[in-house]
């Protein structure tokens, strides 16, 4: 696997010089006050906006760890039940006053390598005492989320997700049990996941979850998550790295501020690449290529995707704003060379779609056989989802 993901490595950074890019190491970096979330598309389609509110002091490592493993296997299952939703996830990481941050806050994006990096970015770290600033953490996840209004083909979930109980002594932070009520208002669903057997924690969470019109689930206090390696998760990663690399960054308009643009948005995609098949286990890499293959949105900012999406017409970019490349061709050539690499696309996507299937076979006879568990944190979510999106519809 590691001369995998060095061949893969070594196939990125040469499609980044390629464009004139430098690929560089990324380094972590807090949200502490986000920017407003980006606009969503407007779709007619179902959607569903989920925020983890999550405890990320010294105790949970386990299920940080466990959350990295399986967020896209959690994503991959929604997009392939039969309405298809558009996702959006958001993260808060909470910690307590006095720590290294109290809060720092994803809004709500599509952009899942975002999602992704930031939850690779988080180290189990600070705390102290017992209670943590639970109500900051849940405060931030309803109001500083970049919600998007309520509406009928809209589920929003949120998941808190953590071990100790809230400092109830912080009298100047907002009461837990009226941010509940308040995202209720909202059209939203607070979950409550409990790590561990602390009794406080489980008294509070219990009436979290039942004021956010939510499910309580008690999971260990690792997260319970339980990956099972397969002999199709290599290649589904190297087939992975292989969509990546066909991404083609658009805009930015002419001169050397476009080519800039294209350049750095190319860099950044390589970067992702770069780094998931450097750093994340074989099963979360092969359930990331899974999500590549199904999710309209996978690539940002990506011309092919665009277009095969139907949101773009390349003879209407104008010249400016293509792909170097295809600036110095004709219309003719540029509808021609897209065609190419889009059907090179799809015969990559069709792969990944048919090793998935052999995948999910091999991981449920492996579920057959073993010893029933304590559900896990993705368990958990799965059955929260699958519940409270059915119940939208009604």
């Amino acid at each position: 696997m590691k001369r995998l993901s060095l061949r893969i490595a070594a196939a990125l950074l040469t499609f980044v010089v390629g464009v004139g890019a430098t690929v560089a190491l990324v380094r972590n970096k807090e949200v502490t006050d986000p920017a407003p979330a980006p606009p969503v598309e407007k779709s007619d389609g179902e959607t569903l906006e989920m925020v983890f509110v999550l405890d990320t002091t010294g105790s949970m490592g386990g299920l940080l760890e466990g959350a990295k493993q399986r967020i896209w296997g959690i994503v991959n299952e929604v997009m392939q039940t039969p309405s298809k939703p558009s996702v959006r996830v958001g993260l808060v990481a909470y910690r307590d006053t006095g720590d290294a941050y109290v809060t720092q806050v994803l809004p709500l994006t599509n952009d899942l390598d975002k999602v992704y990096t930031t939850l690779m970015d988080y180290r189990a770290e600070g705390g102290g005492d017992w209670a943590e600033n639970v109500r900051r953490g849940l405060a931030d996840g309803v109001t500083r989320a970049g919600w998007s209004p309520d509406s009928a083909n809209s589920s929003r979930i949120i998941f808190l997700v953590g071990d100790a109980p809230p400092h109830d002594d912080y009298q100047h932070e907002p009461d837990t049990l009226a941010t509940t009520a308040e995202a209720v208002r909202a059209g939203m669903v607070v979950n409550t996941i409990q790590c561990g057997d602390s009794a406080d924690t489980r008294r509070a969470w219990q009436e979290i979850a039942r004021r956010g019109e939510g499910q309580y689930f008690a999971i260990a206090q690792d997260g319970g998550v339980r990956t099972i390696a397969t002999p199709y998760d290599a290649r589904l990663s190297e087939l992975g790295g292989r969509l990546g690399a066909t991404f083609m960054a658009y805009g930015g308009g002419p001169g050397t501020a476009g080519i800039g643009h294209r350049q750095k948005a190319a860099e950044d995609q390589a970067r992702v690449e770069t780094r998931v098949s450097m750093n994340a286990s074989a099963p979360a890499s092969a359930e990331r290529a899974v999500n590549k293959a199904l999710n309209k949105d996978a690539y940002i900012g990506d011309l092919l995707q665009s277009v095969e999406n139907g949101t773009l017409k390349l003879d209407s970019v104008k010249e400016e704003d293509l792909p170097d490349e295809l600036q110095k061709l004709s219309p003719a050539e540029r509808q021609k060379e897209v065609a190419r690499r889009l059907a090179d696309r799809r015969k990559v996507r069709e792969e990944i779609v048919a090793l998935s299937k052999k995948r999910d076979e091999f991981i449920a006879a492996a579920r057959k056989k073993a010893s029933p568990s304590q559900s896990g944190f993705d368990t958990a979510v799965a059955t929260a989802l699958k519940q409270q999106m059915a119940r939208k519809k009604k």
